[in-house]
């Protein structure tokens, strides 16, 4: 979970600079292996004075997905999610975008480091019979874009810092995306972290998901 009040991108029209805020939690269910899981993504043009500061996008993304038992495996522990997923950003038809997903994560992780890979299965939607109608499929080539699978390794090294490095794509197209973060404890505190986050290519959010956009930002993580 993070606040950036400052980031920056080239591509907004003269809105370069926005706010972006993310909250994540997972519950585990009746001490069970089954899990629900929420997270929230929102850019906010704070500094846009002349449009009364709007919240730009807003992407939701609740989940439900099993954690299967772990196993030892050379000096570190393998194991596997697999789970089901929405994610949409609540607009409504022109903007809105949404899609279904089954998936399988299987991660290996050590006492300073996880790889974690998601396997991702599109849940088919129909087409629309016309662009302007609510049912059918917002965005059909989503896929084309953020392709079937995420790759996110976590590092911890000199004790505190912390590298997360996100790879996202779809081979056949070419097309994909890829993020760092970094973040290191802020000085007596014992929950928050400076971070610095960098992206490119597609899949920052659902709006822009057909959009190639690159964006450094800093702020303050709350957990890690």
């Amino acid at each position: 979970m993070y606040m950036l009040p400052i980031t920056w991108s080239s591509e907004y029209q003269g809105s370069q600079s926005e706010a972006v805020f993310r909250i994540s939690a997972k519950h585990r269910l009746f001490k069970s292996r089954f899990y629900f899981a929420y997270t929230q993504i929102s850019f906010w043009q704070a500094y846009d004075a002349e449009n009364s500061a709007p919240f730009r996008e807003t992407n939701y993304n609740p989940e439900f997905f099993y954690r299967f038992a772990t196993s030892d495996f050379r000096g570190g522990f393998l194991g596997a999610d697999a789970g089901f997923e929405h994610e949409s950003n609540g607009q409504v038809v022109g903007p809105s975008r949404s899609w279904n997903l089954l998936y399988l994560s299987p991660y290996y992780y050590q006492e300073n480091f996880l790889i974690y890979l998601k396997l991702r299965y599109r849940i088919p939607e129909a087409a629309k019979e016309q662009p302007d109608l609510p049912e059918g499929d917002d965005n059909p080539d989503i896929t084309d874009y953020l392709g079937y699978s995420d790759l996110d390794m976590f590092l911890l090294f000199l004790r505190n810092h912390y590298l997360h490095l996100t790879l996202r794509g779809n081979i056949a197209t070419g097309k994909g995306g890829v993020s760092l973060t970094y973040n290191y404890p802020l000085p007596y505190s014992n929950n928050s972290y400076i971070v610095l986050k960098i992206s490119h290519g597609y899949g920052e959010s659902l709006v822009d998901y057909k959009r190639s956009l690159d964006r450094v930002g800093l702020g303050i993580m709350f957990t890690r």
